[in-house]
C-alpha cells in the first residue's frame, strides 16, 4: 500500500477547451493544481508506478472551514462531512488525472474507488493506493 499526503486545498475539475487552458484563469489555476499534486506524488513515491493489475484507491479530501463561520461553528465542523461544492466526482477526477503515469500506468487500472470529503483545520488530500489482489484474497464473492 502507498499513502500520499498532498498539502493543498482540494479543487474540482474544470472544463476547458483547447484554447481555453491558455486564457481561462480557472483553467490555469486547475492546471497548476494538478501539477502540484504530480510534483508532491513524485516526491513521495518510493517506487515506480503500479505498472499492472487492478488497484483500489481510497481518497479523503480535507476541505477548508469557512472563515466567515463563528469560532464555535468552526470547531464543531472539524471532521464533519462536507456537503457543498465542489462535487466529489470532480475532486476525484482532478486527482486521478494528476496521478496518471505517476502512481499508476493508467487510471483504467483503478477498479474500486472510495472517496469522502470532510472539513478540517489543514486542507489537503490523502490518497491510499492498494493492489486489488491484496484485498481480494480476503474476500469471498
Amino acid at each position: 500500500m502507498i499513502t500520499l499526503n498532498i498539502p493543498i486545498t482540494p479543487m474540482g475539475a474544470v472544463r476547458m477547451t483547447g484554447r481555453g487552458k491558455f486564457v481561462n484563469k480557472n483553467a490555469q489555476r486547475y492546471l497548476a493544481y494538478k501539477d502540484f499534486i504530480k510534483w508532491e506524488a513524485k516526491k513521495q513515491m518510493k517506487n515506480e508506478p503500479f505498472e499492472l493489475g487492478a488497484l483500489h484507491v481510497d481518497i479523503t479530501f480535507v476541505m477548508p472551514i469557512p472563515k466567515s463561520w463563528s469560532k464555535k461553528k468552526q470547531q464543531q465542523s472539524i471532521r464533519t462531512l462536507h456537503t457543498k461544492k465542489p462535487d466529489i466526482d470532480n475532486l476525484v477526477k482532478g486527482v486521478f488525472d494528476a496521478l496518471n503515469k505517476i502512481a499508476w500506468k493508467d487510471d483504467n487500472q483503478v477498479s474500486k474507488v472510495t472517496a469522502c470529503k470532510k472539513y478540517g483545520e489543514k486542507p489537503g488530500i490523502e490518497v491510499q493506493i492498494t493492489r486489488a489482489s491484496e484485498e481480494w484474497e480476503n474476500l469471498s464473492v
